[in-house]
């Protein structure tokens, strides 16, 4: 009898070695799982990104392309068509510390599609019709004297573009690019009864052009960015990739009028002339193209790319990671944002970031609490040529 139910049962030491085989098996099973889940998310993650990067040149590329350049008669006294951009502080305080960060704020004359037009049309005689009739008129009467003025202002197919970073976020690391677009003699309306010429104005954000005032003027062309640069080539330009005399121009001003030359508020404009130059046209420089470089920020409800695993003072060289094997920025070097300021890194070892330069592309170093978002983002960078571009003919 014994003998048979030795046969029919299973000892202890053998249920456990089963159980044991099981567990493991088990757990390879779920960690197989795990593993393929979270590669599949990250590549959705992936490709979401680069769709929103795409995204991001084309709008950009397409408002580029639109730049007009100088045309063929001058008129002495008058300005041409100007293509200007400044580095100014982000969000364009009317105070702002010295080294704060910095956008590229760029206002240019461009083609108008006829849809265009006629939207900033309506908008800008609807807006006169308010200014001529006063508050207390009626919408029929405000309508029918817009419509009045509209027939009186043929298409013309031309206009000015202002396109520029804003923050988003109170740290000022997720910014959006924003556009706004004018008919080339719109006057634009500051406070009750005050109206400027937006492109006359030597620094927006003054009190000539309040930040809050051209921010009302502008909608979103890309949203959720990291960073905006524009990079010019000029007749003296071998490189974009050159950071010295042969290198880029990081401003520009096709006026040549002097508004770019103070070295104490570099990058300066190495054309730029002295105020007499804004109304001679013929000595006006245009770019023969322009390098775009822009940074989309990942989904905000992702998984964050890196985090701080301790505080970063502002002098510090090296960084540390929470789970730098995971960091997606590259191993050999790159740039990384944390929180509002860029840092380019030499390497990445383990979960450190060595040979780190502190406030790149326009931001300052500041001290970093732990657990800061770290972020890379996508990189875009395309290249526009001009087919206006003009050199300095008159030396």
């Amino acid at each position: 009898m014994r003998s048979l139910v030795d046969q029919r049962g299973f000892t202890l030491l053998e249920l456990v070695v089963v159980m044991g085989i099981l567990s493991g098996f088990l757990l390879m099973l779920v960690q197989f799982l795990d593993s393929g889940v979270q590669l599949f998310s990250e590549g959705e993650n992936g490709q979401a990104l680069a769709d929103r990067a795409e995204a991001a040149r084309t709008a950009v590329d397409r408002e580029l392309r639109s730049l007009r350049g100088p045309g063929l008669d001058f008129e002495d006294g008058k300005q041409s068509e100007r293509l200007l951009a400044q580095m100014l502080p982000l969000g364009l305080p009317q105070r702002s510390e010295p080294g704060a960060p910095q956008g590229l704020v760029l206002r240019a004359a461009v083609q108008l599609s006829p849809q265009h037009e006629e939207r900033i049309r309506h908008d800008a005689m609807l807006l006169r019709a308010i200014t001529e009739l006063g508050p207390k008129v009626s919408t029929d009467e405000l309508a029918a004297r817009a419509r009045e003025l509209e027939r009186k202002l043929p298409l013309r197919g031309t206009g000015r573009l202002l396109l520029l970073p804003w923050p988003k976020t109170a740290d000022q690391s997720i910014l959006e690019l924003r556009i706004a677009r004018f008919l080339p003699d719109q006057l634009v309306q500051i406070g009750e009864g005050d109206a400027i010429d937006p492109f006359s104005v030597m620094v927006p954000g003054g009190p000539e052009w309040p930040a809050l005032a051209l921010f009302t003027s502008t909608e979103v062309l890309v949203d959720d960015v990291l960073h905006f640069e524009l990079r010019f080539w000029s007749q003296n330009t071998q490189s974009f990739d050159d950071n010295g005399d042969k290198g880029p121009e990081r401003v520009w001003d096709s006026a040549r009028a002097g508004w770019l030359s103070d070295t104490a508020m570099p990058p300066v404009f190495r054309l730029d002339r002295d105020p007499q130059s804004l109304d001679n046209p013929t000595d006006d420089v245009y770019p023969h193209a322009i390098r775009v470089i822009i940074v989309v920020a990942s989904d905000e409800r992702q998984t964050p790319e890196g985090l701080l695993a301790r505080e970063l003072e502002v002098d510090a060289q090296s960084l540390l990671l929470l789970n730098g094997e995971r960091f997606p920025g590259a191993t050999d070097g790159g740039f990384v944002k944390v929180e509002g300021e860029w840092l380019r890194y030499a390497q990445r070892i383990g979960d450190e970031l060595t040979g780190l330069h502190r406030g790149q592309r326009g931001t300052r170093a500041v001290m970093h609490a732990p657990a800061a978002r770290c972020r890379v983002g996508r990189t875009v960078e395309f290249t526009v040529s001009l087919a206006h571009a003009k050199d300095n003919w008159n030396g």
